[in-house]
């Protein structure tokens, strides 16, 4: 057998959300005694089957699988087969992320559910998204809150087996909250314009508007068609079309409009304008 082909790997990450880590692991040999987390545990396994102990009962969680265990609950892990599994872990502070879930129904509940594993399509892809958006270098905490909530409510609604019926509006009420939702969306618009270069976060936005963090996002992405991180980038993105056009170097365009870097801007400029910032400087007459 070639040397090195039992070695497991593991990469821990905290990204710039509170109570948030991130784990992303290949194990061949390492088996987990038993123990506890203080956080809850989602899982997606990506190759492999893993294996564990959990409630009493032996659980089998094969590639393309979810699971969760509530923060407290004792269980094992160890791989199923010689191969090994490769997953990619959320470990959930309920207490961190408190100020975030605030105010929508069915997110301001403790991270607890009934199930331990599934298989969903959907709730694999928004936790797929949301390891990549985590993990990546640069990241803004915006566009990183904004995967997390996501992922929290389509793990609230699928491992507890119901979704919460929302409060039925009568027409008066109906007009009075498409009043408040517009309400919502300009100040939003108003201040990802005025702060293009902060950090801007979900809890601002949402004490900003007295909106919850999560509707906040559906009513600001129905409205205007994208996101609030993708509006601040795209706002970012005018400010450097500006300050390119008059000369100004992209590394220090990178800086004055947001950005962590240059290899950062020139990313996103190509992503919202189709060229480099070279190739918009070349064009400019």
């Amino acid at each position: 057998m070639p040397k090195g082909r039992n070695r497991d790997t593991a990469t821990l990450w905290r990204p710039g959300v509170d109570g948030v880590e991130v784990l992303h692991a290949h194990f061949r040999v390492h088996e987990y005694t038993r123990h506890t987390h203080e956080t809850t545990t989602v899982a997606l396994v990506d190759s492999g089957t893993a294996s564990f102990v959990h409630r009493g009962e032996h659980v089998v969680a094969p590639a393309g699988s979810t699971f969760v265990i509530n923060a407290g609950e004792v269980h094992t892990g160890r791989s199923l087969t010689d191969q090994g599994y490769r997953y990619r872990v959320l470990y959930l502070d309920q207490a961190a992320l408190t100020p975030l879930l605030a105010g929508e129904s069915g997110l301001t509940d403790p991270l607890a559910f009934d199930e331990t594993i599934v298989r969903d399509s959907r709730v694999a892809g928004l936790l797929d998204r949301a390891h990549r958006v985590l993990t990546a270098p640069g990241t803004e905490p915006l566009r990183q809150q904004q995967a997390l909530l996501e992922v929290c409510r389509a793990v609230q609604e699928r491992f507890r087996g119901r979704s919460r019926a929302g409060r039925a509006v009568g027409p008066e009420g109906a007009g009075r909250e498409v009043k408040d939702h517009h309400r919502a969306v300009a100040l939003v618009r108003d201040y990802l314009e005025a702060h293009a270069t902060d950090k801007v976060l979900l809890q601002d936005l949402a004490t900003l508007t007295g909106v919850s963090a999560y509707r906040l996002v559906r009513i600001f992405s129905g409205a205007v068609g994208m996101p609030p991180h993708a509006y601040q980038n795209q706002v970012r993105i005018r400010q450097a079309r500006q300050l390119l056009a008059v000369g100004v170097p992209a590394a220090n365009v990178a800086t004055l409009v947001g950005f962590c870097d240059q290899p950062h801007l020139i990313r996103m400029f190509k992503k919202y304008t189709g060229v480099t910032p070279a190739q918009f400087v070349a064009g400019v007459c």
